[in-house]
């Protein structure tokens, strides 16, 4: 038994040491991916010696190793996050892209000796100057990264650079069969959530009617797949506009929410007419959200990229929404836009999950409310 306990502990170390390492550099989410595999494969190991010289062993104190390990390797991950802020090296000519780095960085317009102090190593051309090649090679050789700016901050960021996005970036042809593909899963879904959505549907609309009358939907036009316009249905949460008013994004804090209003946005209950608009075919579970005509027009003048949204179907929730949340003016729609873009050219089936998971957890705490 007290070898088994031995083996077990070492497992965990090595599980813990890599969570550790991998807290250098990256998203969080690859970071949490890589804390997984190393305690996967530390506690595969374990199982392996286990059965292949039969040593004595416990399903309950394998589970339980197994438990305390993933625990333990999630505090270290944020133990080490915590206190370790990554410094990455800009080597090269500026480059405006730069600017939408999201780590902390020197710029090194002129070759140095020695780059091993910092964590990455970031270049602004495709091929360093020569006076580089000894650093680079020096780093690369101490097992420090060294990418492109532009690849690091579309991979660990989330985003892509709105200024430099084209058309030749699309792959069309599989964005084409994978939204064919995906709407069959968008149906698939819409029928799994009824059971749930329903009753919270009624609850709400009665909860509307008894508070602030009827009609209890509101109803708008939005842009759609191919510039099209839609009715989208979502449960109403707000006071009626002024007489005149034009159209609008809803503000953080806006006094025309009520108070039942901003209970529904918290949880997200209001979106919930818009698996009607799913069935349709009007819009997707997952894509980016759609906006209003006037609000489109406006987007795609002062933002050309904006009319690549419209390439897919729009969605219930988006890559966008997940990570940047409600936008209220161009600045925070060119950032959106920046992750829609980055949905647009990275679609896949564990993106989407990605997705839907971090939903589940907004849904779970009433997170990015407005």
């Amino acid at each position: 038994m007290w070898r088994h306990i031995y083996i077990n502990a070492g497992a965990n170390t090595l599980a813990m040491l890599g969570a550790a390492r991998t807290a250098r550099v990256g998203r969080l989410d690859r970071q949490i991916a890589g804390a997984l595999t190393v305690t996967i494969m530390a506690h595969g190991a374990v199982a392996f010696l286990t059965l292949a010289f039969r040593f004595y062993y416990s399903n309950q104190l394998m589970l339980l190793a197994a438990g305390v390990s993933v625990a333990s390797s999630f505090l270290v991950l944020a133990v080490a996050r915590s206190f370790h802020q990554p410094r990455a090296a800009l080597i090269g000519p500026w480059h405006p892209i730069a600017s939408e780095l999201r780590v902390a960085y020197d710029h090194l317009a002129t070759p140095v000796s020695d780059l091993r102090g910092y964590d990455l190593v970031l270049t602004t051309s495709a091929e360093p100057a020569d006076g580089w090649t000894v650093a680079l090679t020096q780093t690369m050789m101490a097992g420090k990264p060294v990418r492109h700016v532009a690849e690091y901050i579309e991979e660990e960021q989330g985003i892509v650079s709105i200024e430099h996005f084209t058309l030749d970036h699309l792959p069309l042809g599989g964005l084409t069969s994978y939204q064919t593909r995906k709407r069959l899963l968008d149906v698939g879904l819409v029928v799994l959530a009824a059971p749930v959505a329903l009753p919270l549907l009624v609850l709400g609309a009665c909860g509307i009617w008894a508070t602030m009358g009827r009609p209890v939907l509101f109803v708008q036009s939005r842009v759609g797949l191919g510039g099209k316009v839609f009715r989208m249905y979502k449960l109403r949460t707000m006071r009626p506009a002024a007489p005149g008013a034009g159209e609008s994004a809803t503000g953080r804090n806006d006094l025309r929410v009520t108070r039942l209003g901003n209970w529904l946005r918290r949880f997200r209950i209001d979106e919930l007419p818009q698996l009607w608009n799913v069935l349709k075919g009007d819009m997707s579970i997952i894509g980016p959200r759609p906006e209003q005509p006037l609000l489109t027009e406006e987007y795609c003048r002062r933002l050309p990229a904006f009319a690549y949204r419209s390439l897919v179907r729009p969605g219930i929730t988006g890559w966008a929404q997940v990570r940047a949340g409600y936008a209220s003016d161009l600045e925070e729609t060119r950032v959106k836009l920046a992750y829609d873009l980055y949905y647009l050219k990275n679609f896949s089936y564990a993106l989407d999950l990605q997705i839907i998971l971090r939903t589940a957890s907004t849904l779970l705490t009433g997170g990015g409310v407005r």
